[in-house]
């Protein structure tokens, strides 16, 4: 009698836990029931190192799209991270990080979004995939009530970096608070004339990634035919430097940095974090050249945990601003 009493209990126990784990998964897939927008989707074609074709906004419904609101009592700032040459797990621990300070985060592959594969693209048509899905997924969230809209920033790394500079000169102020640029390079789209929103750039120390070698990311410069002038982004200095035009040399990022509009007295501020790489958050330090068949160049990767530390308090500051 006992064995069946305690057997009852067992099974009634049983059942509650898998009733309140079914309850907990639904309240963790809550933030994904969204009014999916397959129209915003288009299948561009890549042939080589290029892509061609109409490209894609964002639908909230693609597999990549990750959305995490904290529960806290008042409405919290969203950070949406774009993402590198690596797709998205490039931004994905960091992105990581910025919810465990407290704010809701949006990442998503670009990539992915578009039906394009992981693999050799050229840096002006991976930034033009990031910044019309980047720009479509501020626009959607612009609409969402679990965040405060008026306290939105946008962090990229490497090839998104860029794009989020070109970011800081498309959106409102009203809404968006900053820019953090991991790693940027003036090779792709190029750089905004002009920029709206104060942005905060990083670099590590060690950071050589796509520079010749015994130069530094920031140094880089290259050849006008490397750049494309994208319609969609705002009007820069790909506009005289592209392929087929040839009218300035193509600045570095620092002498970008000192020569852009900064509207409304708005400020770049840029630091370097040492025993870093490309990309703090992408693990331990890896000190590396690759040849794509033009001669080496520098490839070094990661970043101490010191080093992680000093990029999150760095951030941390400028979010504080």
């Amino acid at each position: 009698m006992l064995n069946k009493i305690f057997f009852l209990i067992g099974s009634i126990f049983l059942i509650f836990n898998i009733f309140m784990i079914q309850i907990g998964n639904l309240q963790a897939r809550s933030l994904s029931n969204f009014i999916c927008m397959p129209d915003q989707l288009e299948t561009p074609e890549q042939r080589g190192l290029e892509i061609f074709g109409k490209l894609s906004g964002f639908d909230p419904c693609n597999k990549s799209v990750e959305f995490k609101v904290p529960e806290i009592s008042s409405k919290p700032g969203l950070i949406i991270s774009v993402h590198g040459g690596g797709g998205k797990k490039d931004a994905a621990s960091i992105n990581a990080e910025f919810y465990k300070i407290g704010y809701a985060t949006l990442i998503f592959d670009a990539y992915d979004m578009n039906s394009i594969s992981l693999g050799r693209i050229g840096n002006a048509y991976r930034q033009m995939m990031l910044l019309k899905t980047s720009y479509a997924a501020y626009k959607w969230v612009l609409n969402r009530e679990e965040i405060d809209n008026k306290n939105i920033y946008f962090y990229g790394i490497s090839n998104g970096a860029s794009a989020v500079l070109n970011i800081a000169g498309m959106v409102s102020p009203v809404h968006v608070r900053g820019v953090i640029s991991e790693a940027p390079n003036p090779i792709g789209i190029g750089y905004p004339n002009s920029i709206r929103i104060p942005i905060q750039i990083i670099f590590g120390d060690l950071d050589d990634l796509s520079a010749p070698i015994g130069k530094k990311r920031w140094e880089i410069s290259a050849p006008c035919y490397l750049n494309r002038r994208f319609d969609f982004a705002p009007m820069g200095f790909s506009e005289d430097c592209r392929k087929g035009k040839n009218k300035i040399k193509m600045p570095t990022t620092l002498e970008w940095a000192e020569t852009v509009l900064k509207e409304n007295n708005v400020q770049i501020d840029i630091k370097y974090i040492k025993d870093m790489a490309h990309g703090g958050f992408l693990g331990p330090v890896k000190i590396q050249t690759r040849n794509f068949g033009r001669g080496p160049i520098g490839w070094s990767l990661g970043g101490t945990p010191v080093a992680r530390d000093k990029m999150m308090s760095i951030i941390k500051d400028f979010l504080a601003k």
